[in-house]
């Protein structure tokens, strides 16, 4: 008992050991179930149980603060992928909402500032910000595309891939210098799509099919890794720190040269290999930009921990 206490209490506990138990949990449990397609649900409860662990709770409603509307913003985009999930409406709801989500997102966690007149500066921010959450959501339903067939079923990996490459990167850079807050749900939020992912792999491995990501995934994984890069982004003290997480963002837009590489991989082999070896060869792709970006603040800019 008193293991468990002081793994809820540590840090590593909070940020990535109980994450990751969740995410591969309730991914396995929910597949076992019959209820395969829901299995990314793991992820946004991985980092909701971590949010309440590191913070003690949940945030009053309605928040004050831009970090406490991150919380509710999460919630609701997890909330909406179960929903679209659930009505079988995530293709169509999925395009519809991966436009109305973030500008509503966005309007209400600066509504202040938008309110007493927006400066030229909060209005590009606020544009570049919208614009790559189309992105962002484009490639987490785009990238899977075609997961059914046995010549692409590896790319039912593909959207955690890119949620656990990208989480990494925002924790790292929000953690040497922006929030040790945001840097540590961004860490848990990767460390739940790791365990999600895990669960995955090794079902598509066994069975050449791994299991479903939807409109879940997208909103509550996806959309919780925008509603944190909203925050820090909004939390930066200086363009170098947006800079880097735009970088970091590019995880998500690589996708565009990573897929058809990765899919090339051991293609014309053995069908046990191309499922082994084509998300690692995606992730190693689509890892770069966020590599990038953290190594450019430790080495370069010398950015360290307090």
């Amino acid at each position: 008992m008193a293991f468990f206490q002081n793994l809820l209490g540590d840090p590593v506990g909070q940020t990535a050991v109980v994450p990751f138990a969740i995410g591969v949990a309730v991914a396995l449990v929910l597949a076992l179930a019959g209820g395969k397609r829901f299995a990314a649900l793991g992820i946004g409860a991985a980092f909701f149980a971590a949010y309440y662990l590191i913070h003690g709770g949940v945030p009053a409603f309605p928040p004050a603060a831009t970090a406490q509307k991150m919380f509710y913003v999460a919630a609701a985009g997890l909330l909406l992928g179960i929903a679209l999930d659930a009505a079988g409406a995530a293709r169509g709801g999925g395009h519809f909402f991966a436009f109305v989500v973030p500008a509503a997102a966005l309007a209400w966690m600066r509504w202040p500032q938008i309110a007493a007149g927006p400066a030229g500066a909060l209005i590009a921010t606020l544009a570049a910000l919208f614009f790559a959450s189309i992105v962002v959501y484009w490639r987490q339903a785009a990238s899977a595309r075609g997961a059914e067939t046995d010549e692409a079923s590896s790319a039912a990996l593909f959207p955690a891939i890119q949620l656990l490459v990208a989480g990494l990167g925002l924790g790292g850079i929000a953690l040497l210098g922006i929030s040790l807050s945001l840097g540590s749900l961004a860490m848990a939020l990767a460390a739940g799509a790791g365990g999600y992912l895990l669960a995955s792999f090794i079902a598509h491995l066994a069975a050449g099919r791994g299991f479903g990501y939807g409109a879940i995934g997208a909103f509550g994984g996806g959309g919780v890794w925008l509603a944190l890069a909203y925050a820090a982004v909004f939390a930066a003290d200086a363009p170098a720190k947006i800079a880097l997480i735009g970088v970091v963002a590019l995880a998500f837009a690589v996708d565009f040269v990573a897929r058809p590489l990765a899919l090339l991989v051991a293609a014309g082999g053995a069908p046990a290999a191309a499922r082994f070896l084509q998300p690692v060869a995606y992730g190693a792709v689509v890892a770069l930009p966020p590599a990038a970006a953290l190594a450019y603040a430790w080495f370069a800019l010398g950015w360290r921990m307090n």
